[in-house]
């Protein structure tokens, strides 16, 4: 755990995704919450050690797992976009075991999923909210770009911003369901200069700065020329994916992790075929 700011804590080390917490004198907003309740169990009781404030609010900054499945550990209504709403509201029975099923070879991890429960926004944005709490003000901002319903936290006065998975730093990014150029938006827009950001907690890798945000601006414009290029000249969509093999390398990957970080690169690479391809047909 790592204090960012006044009040204002980030985690790297969890699975999946990173999670950070403010404490703002009248209770303590979450931003995100880890993938595992074994794990969020561990993050609540780190909040403890910090403050006796409770948690009074969740952000989730979007709908995936590494967001959102365990908001029930902490027992406190979710902020969220409209879409993260619509989106959860279809986590049944079925989503819940298959994503219970995924950790069958991991006896501690299936035990602590043995109470999940999905509990879903109560209060949620369209564009904009700001959350005035004690002596700190929450700026929510929908962006899109790495899904529909993806937001953005930012803390001005501190200068700090819960970026969810719109920043990552140092991994390929996912982007199954991604809006390419949306995403490239969002992206410029943090590096606006009124976005007062020096201190950027990213979705994915290490706390980074607005910097952090070119390099991945850069790998999904040379991703974009790259598909763009073979669907232009009539390549069917596994020869696009073919195309950008040489990428993988843009960001560093450990020999361990070179298969998953293709697959990945090749799903992004679909993606955006199938952006190119729903363009040129309407």
């Amino acid at each position: 755990m790592q204090q960012i700011g006044q009040g204002i804590y980030a985690e790297t080390g969890y699975r999946g995704g990173n999670v950070g917490f403010v404490v703002t004198g009248e209770g303590v907003i979450l931003i995100n919450t880890p993938l595992l309740p074994l794990e969020a169990r561990q993050w609540r009781e780190k909040i403890a050690e910090v403050t006796n404030q409770k948690v009074i609010y969740i952000v989730n900054t979007d709908y995936h797992p590494e967001c959102v499945m365990s908001n029930h550990v902490f027992g406190a209504p979710v902020v969220a976009h409209e879409l993260t709403w619509r989106k959860m509201k279809s986590y049944g029975d079925p989503f819940r075991q298959r994503f219970v099923d995924t950790f069958k070879s991991e006896p501690e991890a299936a035990a602590s999923l043995k109470s999940l429960s999905i509990v879903t926004p109560e209060i949620t944005l369209t564009d904009k909210m700001t959350l005035h709490k004690g002596s700190k003000v929450f700026r929510l901002v929908h962006v899109g770009g790495h899904t529909p319903a993806s937001i953005i936290v930012h803390i001005p006065e501190d200068g700090v911003l819960f970026a969810g998975d719109v920043v990552v730093n140092g991994v390929h990014p996912l982007m199954e369901e991604a809006d390419s150029k949306e995403w490239l938006d969002a992206l410029t827009y943090i590096r606006r200069p009124w976005v007062k950001a020096e201190i950027i907690v990213p979705g994915e890798g290490g706390i980074c700065d607005k910097e952090t945000t070119r390099k991945l601006s850069q790998y999904i414009r040379r991703l974009r020329a790259r598909v763009r290029g073979s669907y232009s000249a009539g390549h069917s969509r596994a020869e696009a994916v073919a195309s950008v093999a040489e990428m993988l390398d843009f960001f560093p990957v450990a020999h361990k992790e070179r298969e998953e970080a293709m697959q990945r690169l090749k799903a992004n690479a679909e993606r955006i075929y199938e952006e190119m391809k729903a363009t040129e047909e309407r």
